[in-house]
């Protein structure tokens, strides 16, 4: 009796196992057929996305090393740079910009758009609710900016400041494929192109110009050698005072020590730079060479970097040529 009675529950226990392996081969095949089906459901979503979508518009690297996609040409744009709105104006897009910085100001059709705060980091919900398919910024924008919009579904791009003046044309070919201006851009670029070869000098003079961004208690700020404003002075065949420095940053020593024969000044600096003693013994401020400029011509890297070019041109050469006939 106990042999039987050891006999069933030894089948009870067998039993047992081969129903719960039979479960658990059940389980995974059941799980291995569900992820089968949800892989192949989310390829044929991602295929399907990419049939509706199709090819991006345009594909570029942004300033921060990115691929910026930009799926298709945007018809609303907030710009958030002035450089780049007279870059869109100029190609004959600026009906798609919908709103600008507080900086902008140029040309008179940005005065009466909405307004979206500073260059760096501007009012993001303003942005939002204005619900533009691109915002298009320079560099100097800042990435939290960048993620915010970028994480509320707002496309951003980002074009890349140049270094140099050619970088220019560089910069008019991008925009002109992000906004859908491709011929337009590459009729403005030879345009400019020509304009500058009718500019620039066969030959040097040996005159230094300094370009004075700010002056005084805040510190000297120009442009050094490494800078597209060093290219438009040397262009126009004159030689940057400040070309042995880098970046923007100057000292008063150095600019004493440099003594140029002409000094260009912005509308921020002209008052300061002209009744300030610390510059009264310089050669430009003695012989009434300290000259006001537009900041836009030369600072905004845009098309109008060729009047900027052609001020200093007129400058050097018409002392050049007034020296030689005294001669």
């Amino acid at each position: 009796m106990k042999k039987v009675i050891a006999l069933s529950l030894s089948l009870v226990m067998l039993l047992g196992v081969m129903t719960a392996c039979s479960d658990t081969k059940t389980e995974e095949t059941t799980a291995a057929e569900t992820t089968a089906a949800e892989t192949t459901t989310t390829a044929a979503e991602t295929e399907a996305t990419e049939a509706t979508l199709g090819e991006p518009f345009f594909t570029f690297t942004d300033a921060y090393g990115n691929e910026a996609v930009i799926q298709e040409e945007p018809q609303t744009i907030v710009c958030v740079s002035p450089t780049l709105t007279e870059v869109v104006f100029a190609l004959g897009a600026g009906d798609k910009i919908i709103a600008v910085t507080d900086y902008d100001d140029y040309p008179a059709d940005v005065l009466d758009l909405p307004k979206v705060g500073d260059i760096y980091a501007p009012d993001v919900e303003a942005i939002v609710a204005l619900e533009p398919d691109l915002v298009l910024a320079s560099s100097i924008f800042t990435e939290d900016s960048y993620n915010q919009l970028m994480d509320l579904g707002i496309n951003v791009a980002i074009v890349r400041d140049e270094e140099s003046f050619d970088g220019l044309y560089d910069v008019i070919g991008t925009v002109a494929s992000i906004v859908g201006a491709t011929e337009t851009g590459d009729a403005l670029v030879a345009e400019l192109k020509a304009d500058v070869d009718n500019i620039v000098a066969e030959d040097d003079t040996e005159y230094t110009v300094y370009y004075c961004m700010s002056c005084g208690e805040y510190g000297e700020y120009t442009a050094g050698g490494d800078t597209f404003i060093n290219d438009i002075i040397e262009m126009a065949g004159a030689k940057n005072a400040a070309a042995d420095a880098e970046g923007w940053m100057y000292s008063l020593e150095a600019l004493i020590a440099a003594d140029p024969d002409y000094v260009l000044c912005t509308q921020w600096s002209y008052d300061e730079f002209t009744t300030n003693a610390n510059y009264a013994d310089l050669k430009a401020v003695k012989n009434g060479n300290v000259i006001l400029v537009d900041s836009n011509l030369f600072e905004r890297q845009g098309p109008r970097n060729v009047e900027a070019l052609k001020i200093v041109s007129d400058l050097v050469h018409a002392e050049a040529a007034e020296e030689a006939q005294a001669a």
